[in-house]
């Protein structure tokens, strides 16, 4: 497994005076090299925490995260996130946004036009290379970060609700973007996404948390033809099973209770 998830927790204080509130509790899972898993699970649940102490830059409370068997204690590019918001320089061209990065991780000067080149005609923006984000839509600067992150080489993507903010129409579009380039590269994604159909049609496997104290309530393999299909009959079923799996993990589910595959 490229990465393991040993039985993690997390907890946050109020204030001064008040009780830890769990937000993740002895949560466990792993993801294979080449996986795309989708978290999903209502706001509140922990998975945007949980995806921080994925990326190394909050440490568990409790438990273990082991990326290719190496414990993670900090953040590293091989382990690359892509937020909800673009978040890019607003005074640097796209060029440059990419560059940054590249330069951030001592990456010779020699090499930075290729890279940045490759990275930008991934994401088909190539044309777009001297525009600064202002003149970008939104579904652009969600490319452009991607980009950026890709030009890393990451082993392990980590997509925090990337694509939550943008019309259905373009969200689509950059789904399909997405498995393009991961089909390319092989690459190990971790999605998180509070979208049953956008989990059921990226996913190779969906994994579902409860709300606090959070595990990992249940794991959805995803099944599919030979193609991906948003409409035919095994999307729609898959649909139908992650929206029955939501609704029983809404319940409050016993301590001590196994995480039932689904």
């Amino acid at each position: 497994m490229l990465i393991d998830v040993v039985d993690i927790s997390k907890a946050y204080t109020q204030d001064d005076k008040g009780e830890p509130e769990p937000v993740v509790e002895d949560l466990s899972f792993a993801v294979a090299e080449g996986e795309f898993v989708c978290i999903i699970g209502p706001s509140g649940c922990g998975k945007s925490t949980l995806l921080n102490i994925l990326a190394g830059f909050i440490p568990p409370d409790r438990g273990t995260i082991f990326f290719d068997g190496r414990r993670v204690n900090r953040p590293d590019p091989e382990r690359a996130v892509v937020f909800q918001d673009a978040t890019l320089f607003p005074w640097m061209n796209l060029r440059r946004n990419l560059e940054l990065g590249l330069k951030a991780a001592g990456v010779a000067k020699t090499q930075l036009h290729d890279i940045v080149n490759d990275s930008l005609a991934l994401v088909d923006l190539k044309c777009s290379q001297k525009a600064y984000p202002h003149q970008l839509s939104g579904g652009m600067k969600q490319r452009a970060a991607l980009a950026r992150v890709l030009a890393l080489q990451p082993r392990l993507l980590l997509m925090d609700e990337p694509f939550s903010a943008l019309d259905a129409d373009t969200r689509e579009h950059l789904q399909d973007q997405l498995l393009k380039i991961c089909a390319q590269r092989r690459q190990t994604v971790v999605f998180v996404t509070h979208s049953v159909e956008e989990a059921a049609y990226l996913a190779d496997r969906v994994v579902i948390m409860g709300r606090p104290p959070n595990r990992c309530y249940a794991t959805l393999r995803i099944q599919r033809g030979l193609e991906r299909s948003r409409t035919d009959k095994k999307q729609r079923a898959n649909i139908l099973r992650l929206r029955a799996a939501l609704k029983d993990f809404c319940r409050q589910v016993p301590d001590g209770a196994n995480a039932p595959q689904v």
